[in-house]
C-alpha cells in the first residue's frame, strides 16, 4: 500500500515539475551570424537576451544559424517566427508585406574593409568586387548608392575575409564589429576600415496574430529599465583593440 502511494506522489510531482516544459510553446528562430550579438555556434548577446526573456514566459526558443537570405525566405514561408538582425525600418517594401519588426533596435556600424585605401573609392570598383553576406547586397547597395552587380554574396564572414586576403575582393562591406572579429580570428594584418554609416538593427516577426503577440511581449521586455544593460558589451565595443586594423577618415 505505502509503495503504491509513494509511486503515485512521485509520478504526480514529476508531472507538475515538467508540465510547463511539455506544454511550453516552441518558437523557431533564424539568425545570421553577427558576432558578438549572434555567434556561429548559436550563442551571443541576442541569444542570451532571448533566454532571459523565455524565463519570464512559457516559451522555448529553438535557434538555428543560417544566412540572412534563407532567414527571410523561411519567415515568408512561415517556417520561422523570429529572424535577425534586420535593418530597422530600412528593409525592402516586399519584406514588410509579410514581416514586421520590433520597436527596439541597437545601432550597428556599417564599415568598408580593404587592404588598399584607394579601394575606398568604391564608385570606381569593377563588377563583383564588393563582398557581403547572403541577403544583404540589395539593402547595402541602396545604402552606398551602387548597383547590385558590384556585389558578391557569400554565406560566412570568414569566407569574405579569406577572399579579401587572396585579392578576390577589393573590399568587404558589412557590420563593423562582426567583421573585425572575423579578421582578428584569421589573423589578417594590414587591414584598413572606413565607416559608411549607422544602421539600426533589430529582430523581425511575421505579420500574424501570434507574431504580433510576441512582438508586444519582447518590446515590453526590452523597454524595461531592468534590462537596459543586456547589450552593454556591444555598445561599449572598442575597435582599437584589434591589432592590424587601422581606421581611415
Amino acid at each position: 500500500m505505502w509503495k503504491l502511494v509513494l509511486t503515485y506522489y512521485v509520478t504526480f510531482f514529476y508531472l507538475v515539475v515538467h508540465s510547463s516544459q511539455i506544454y511550453s510553446r516552441e518558437i523557431v528562430v533564424g539568425f545570421e551570424p553577427f558576432p558578438p550579438l549572434i555567434n556561429e555556434d548559436g550563442s551571443g548577446l541576442v541569444v542570451d537576451m532571448l533566454h532571459k526573456f523565455s524565463g519570464t514566459e512559457d516559451i522555448h526558443f529553438n535557434v538555428e544559424i543560417m544566412t540572412y537570405a534563407r532567414a527571410k525566405k523561411n519567415l515568408q514561408n512561415k517556417k520561422l517566427e523570429l529572424i535577425g538582425m534586420t535593418p530597422h525600418q530600412l528593409e525592402t517594401d516586399d519584406f514588410y508585406q509579410y514581416a514586421t519588426e520590433l520597436d527596439w533596435h541597437i545601432d550597428t556600424h556599417v564599415h568598408l574593409f580593404a587592404l588598399d585605401k584607394s579601394y575606398f573609392n568604391i564608385s570606381q570598383l569593377p563588377t563583383r568586387s564588393i563582398g557581403t553576406l547572403l541577403g544583404n547586397a540589395e539593402f547595402l547597395s541602396e545604402i552606398v548608392g551602387l548597383p547590385e552587380k558590384k556585389f558578391v554574396e557569400v554565406s560566412k564572414l570568414e569566407q569574405l575575409v579569406k577572399m579579401l586576403a587572396l585579392g578576390r575582393l577589393k573590399v568587404i562591406l558589412f557590420e563593423g564589429v562582426a567583421t573585425m572579429n572575423a579578421i582578428k580570428s584569421l589573423e589578417l594584418q594590414g587591414v584598413y576600415y572606413k565607416e559608411m554609416g549607422i544602421v539600426p538593427s533589430t529582430l523581425a516577426i511575421p505579420k500574424s496574430a501570434e507574431g504580433l503577440t510576441l512582438k508586444r511581449k519582447l518590446d515590453a521586455f526590452l523597454s524595461n529599465p531592468k534590462n537596459q544593460n543586456l547589450f552593454y558589451e556591444f555598445d561599449h565595443y572598442v575597435p582599437s583593440n584589434h591589432v592590424g586594423i587601422q581606421m581611415v577618415e
